[in-house]
This record gives structure tokens, sequence and C-alpha cells, in this order.
């Protein structure tokens, strides 16, 4: 499990509570929103991704989507 490729993905974010943002190093970025209705729930979308878009990227794509959710969830509760 040592050499397992994704083990220190999280060295791959960074964190901007305060713009709501998620930023990973290949050019990710997502925004996230509290959904009305539903407290301690956000919405993530993304506004920017890597130039250029390789296929590598697309095949990344939901992983890098869920990691963004998870990290910034994380910075979120340990800031409070």
């Amino acid at each position: 499990m040592a050499n397992h490729p994704n083990r220190g993905w999280r060295s791959r974010w960074s964190i901007d509570i305060e713009s709501a943002t998620a930023t990973h190093c290949d050019g990710w970025v997502f925004k996230f929103s509290p959904v009305d209705g539903e407290p301690g729930a956000f919405d993530g979308e993304c506004i920017e991704q890597p130039s250029p878009l390789l296929p590598v990227h697309i095949l990344q794509a939901a992983r890098v989507a869920r990691e963004a959710g998870d990290i910034y969830i994380e910075a979120r509760n340990a800031r409070h």
C-alpha cells in the first residue's frame, strides 16, 4: 500500500476557504456554494480545467471532482 499511486492526493490540492475554492496542481479549480435548505451541504462547480485538456484529464475527471469535494469539506471542518 505504501506505493499506491494516489496515496498523497491531498498534497496536490490547495484550498481557499475565503473564496470557497479547491485548486488542483493540474489546473482543475472547483468553486463551492452552500445548498439552500440543506445545512452543511455544498454544491461544487468546476470553474477551470487543465489546458490543454488531454484524454488523461477526462479519464481522471470524476476522481478529481470527488477529491475536490472531500478536501474542501475536510478543510472547512478543520477550520471550525
